[in-house]
C-alpha cells in the first residue's frame, strides 16, 4: 500500500473532476463567520467519568475578504481548537456542542463527508505549527505536493510536477529541491513547503497556526513577508494564530484575544496593543519583552569565570570514506564574567547551540581552549568532563519535555541530580552535598520553591505539567548541583509570552540570589535586551560584534547585527476596509 504523501492531506479522490465549479474569491460578506461556537473535550479517566473540558465557549469571530486577522492568547486558551473546528479536524475526544461556522456562506458544520472532502484545502487550508511534523519524512517534498495535485485536482503526474515546481518557486525555493526530503531542508524552508502545499488548490482562507514558533527572527520575518506577498497576489484571507503579539502587531489588520475559550477583546491591531481594555489582553501586552529593556542592571564584575579562546568545531559530511567537513565554529572568543548575564544571539545554524554544548562538555571541539577560572579544562580533561566541572557548569535545554524522563516523577529527576552532586569531588561541604537519601525530598521541595513551583509537584510526571512548569523543573534540576555557570539554550523559544517573561524574570532573580553567571542562548533579541548585561552576536561560526546590550541594540555596528535588530519590525499593510 502506498503511504499518503502528507500527514495532513485530506483523504479522497480527485476533486477537480466531480462536476463542481471552482468558487471564486469574490462575493459579498466575510470569508469566515463563526457564531457562538462551543467545543468540549472528554477530560479522561484522571478527571473522572463524564467530566469535560471547555475548548471554546460561545466563540464568535469574522474574517473579511483580503483581511489578515490575528488570534492571540496563552497556551490552552482554545486558539487551536477554533482552527480545528473551522477545518472539521478536531480529534475524537472533542465535541462541537453548539454554534455555526460558515466559509463563503457555506455552513461548514453541516457538510457531509463528500462535501467536506471538496471543502478542505480548496476553500480553507491550514499551515500547522510544526512543519516537520506536517510533512512525511520518508517522501520527497516534491512528491508530497504532486500527491496533493493529482488527488484533488486530477492532474496527470507530469503536469503535477510542473505545477509543484511553480509552487515551490512562488515560495522562494528552487525547483531542484523537489527531490529533497524534509530533513534535508532548514526549518524556514520546510515552512515554505507547507505553505506551498496549503496554497496548491487556491483556498480563499489560509489558517496559520503558530507558523513561526522556534524560528529565528530573520526567518520569522521572511515567512510572514512571504505570506503577505502571496496574499496580495492571490487575494486570500489569513487567520494568524499565535502567542506572539509583536508578530501580530506587524502584520495584522485586526487582533482578537482569547481567554478560557472565549473571545474577550478584538479590534484594530494598533489599538489592541496600545490601549488594551480587557485584563487578559493587558497581561499579554505587559508580559511581552520589549527593546526598552528591564531597567538598570547592576555593574558587572571584572573577574572572568568562563572563557572561550579560539574555539573551532568542524562536523564531517558525506559517507564513511568522505573527508569533507563543515565548519560550525571558526575561532570563537568569548568571556563570561562572574555574576554576568551574557546573551549569545544569532540565526538558526549560526553555531549558538554547538558552542553551548561544547561549554557544557557535551561536544568535543576541533581546536581551542575552554577556561574555567583560568584553568584549561580541555587540556586537563580532554576526553570526558569531570563530575566537578559538570557540577560547576550546568545546562538548561530548549525543550524541557525532551530533557525530562517521561516515565519518572519530578521528585525522581531532582533526587538523581542531588545524588550526582553529592558524589562530585568537593561537594561534601555544601548543603546539597550533605543531603542523604532521606533528606533529598526536603531539598528537592526547596528547589521547586526556589523556581516558583509548589512542592506538591514532586509526584507529577512531565506530561502533567505545563510548558512553563517543565522549564522551571529543568532549571531546578540544574540548580540541584549548585552550579556557578548556567547555560540556558533557547529556554523560552517554545513558550508563550507570559510564560516567557516568567522564565526570564526567574533567571534574573536566580542571578541575584545565587550569584550565578548565565550564558543565554537565544534568537530573540527582545529577550536578550530584557535580561542580558552583555550581548555577543554569532554569525557563520564567528563572533561579529559584542558589547553592552543596550548600546549594541541601539547602535549596531555590524551589518548582520543590524539585520537581526531590524528583523522583528515587519512592515504594516494598509488596513482592510470593512465597508
Amino acid at each position: 500500500m502506498r503511504r499518503p504523501a502528507s500527514r495532513w492531506a485530506a483523504p479522497g479522490g480527485p476533486a477537480g473532476r466531480d462536476g463542481q465549479p471552482r468558487e471564486e474569491h469574490g462575493g459579498s460578506g466575510p470569508v469566515l463567520r463563526i457564531e457562538d461556537l462551543s467545543v468540549e473535550y472528554d477530560a479522561g479517566e484522571r478527571a473522572g467519568a463524564g467530566r469535560s473540558v471547555v475548548g471554546a465557549d460561545r466563540f464568535s469571530l469574522t474574517v473579511e475578504r483580503g483581511e489578515v486577522m490575528g488570534l492571540a492568547g496563552p497556551s490552552g486558551c482554545g486558539k487551536t481548537t477554533v482552527a480545528g473546528a473551522i477545518m472539521r479536524m478536531l480529534g475524537p475526544a472533542a465535541r462541537i456542542t453548539g454554534g455555526r461556522v460558515t466559509v463563503g456562506g457555506r455552513d461548514v458544520l453541516a457538510l457531509d463527508p463528500e462535501e467536506l472532502r471538496r471543502f478542505r484545502w480548496r476553500q480553507v487550508a491550514i499551515v500547522p505549527q510544526s512543519a516537520m511534523n506536517a510533512l512525511n519524512p520518508v517522501i520527497t517534498v516534491g512528491e508530497q505536493i504532486v500527491d496533493v495535485l493529482t488527488t484533488h485536482e486530477g492532474l496527470a503526474r507530469s503536469a503535477a510536477r510542473e505545477r509543484a515546481a511553480e509552487l515551490l518557486g512562488s515560495v522562494g525555493i528552487p525547483a531542484d529541491r523537489l527531490r529533497a526530503y524534509p530533513h534535508q531542508l532548514s526549518g524556514g524552508q520546510r515552512q515554505r513547503v507547507v505553505i506551498a502545499m496549503a496554497l496548491a488548490l487556491g483556498p480563499r482562507l489560509l489558517i496559520l497556526d503558530e507558523p513561526t514558533t522556534a524560528l529565528d527572527v530573520v526567518v520569522q520575518r521572511e515567512i510572514m513577508e512571504l505570506v503577505l506577498t502571496l496574499r496580495e497576489g492571490l487575494g486570500f484571507s489569513v487567520l494568524l494564530i499565535t502567542h506572539d503579539l509583536s508578530l501580530l502587531a506587524g502584520v495584522c489588520d485586526r487582533i482578537g484575544v482569547m481567554e478560557a475559550g472565549c473571545l474577550v477583546e478584538q479590534g484594530p491591531a494598533a489599538s489592541i496593543l496600545s490601549a488594551p481594555t480587557h485584563p487578559a489582553t493587558q497581561a499579554l501586552v505587559a508580559d511581552l519583552p520589549t527593546r526598552s529593556g528591564a531597567g538598570a542592571r547592576p555593574p558587572v564584575p571584572e573577574a572572568p569565570v568562563l572563557e572561550v579562546r579560539g574555539l573551532r568545531k568542524e562536523f564531517p559530511v558525506g559517507g564513511l570514506l568522505s573527508r569533507r567537513t563543515v565548519p560550525a565554529l571558526a575561532g570563537v572568543d568569548l568571556t563570561l564574567h562572574r555574576g554576568e548575564i551574557l546573551a549569545l544571539v544569532g540565526r538558526t545554524g549560526s553555531g549558538k547551540s554547538t558552542l553551548a554544548r561544547i561549554i557544557a562538555r557535551l561536544e568535543t571541539p576541533t581546536a581551542g581552549r575552554l577556561l574555567l577560572e583560568g584553568r584549561d579544562v580541555l587540556a586537563e580533561e580532554p576526553r570526558r568532563a569531570s563530575s566537578g566541572y559538570r557540577s560547576r557548569v550546568q545546562m538548561v535545554f530548549q525543550d524541557p519535555f525532551a530533557s525530562l524522563n517521561p516515565a519518572r516523577t519530578v521528585g525522581h529527576a531532582l533526587g538523581r541530580a542531588l545524588a550526582l552532586h553529592r558524589s562530585a569531588p568537593g561537594a561534601g561541604g555544601s548543603a546539597v552535598g550533605r543531603a542523604d537519601r532521606d533528606g533529598r525530598a526536603e531539598t528537592a521541595a526547596g528547589l521547586l520553591e526556589a523556581v516558583g513551583l509548589s512542592p506538591d509537584l514532586l509526584g507529577a510526571r512531565p506530561h502533567e505539567l505545563s510548558g512553563g512548569q517543565r522549564q522551571r523543573v529543568a532549571i531546578a534540576r540544574a540548580l540541584a548541583r549548585n552550579p556557578e555557570v548556567l547555560i540556558a539554550d533557547e529556554p523560552t523559544s517554545m513558550l508563550d509570552a507570559p510564560l516567557r517573561a516568567g522564565i526570564l524574570d526567574l533567571l534574573r532573580r536566580l542571578r541575584q540570589e545565587r550569584g550565578l553567571s548565565i550564558l543565554l542562548i537565544t534568537h530573540d533579541l527582545a529577550s536578550a535586551r530584557y535580561l542580558a548585561d552583555t550581548t555577543a552576536v554569532l554569525h557563520a561560526g564567528r563572533i561579529v560584534e559584542s558589547g553592552p546590550t543596550a548600546e549594541l541594540m541601539e547602535h549596531p555596528a555590524h551589518s548582520y547585527t543590524r539585520l537581526l535588530v531590524s528583523a522583528p519590525l515587519t512592515r504594516r499593510r494598509p488596513a482592510v476596509s470593512r465597508d
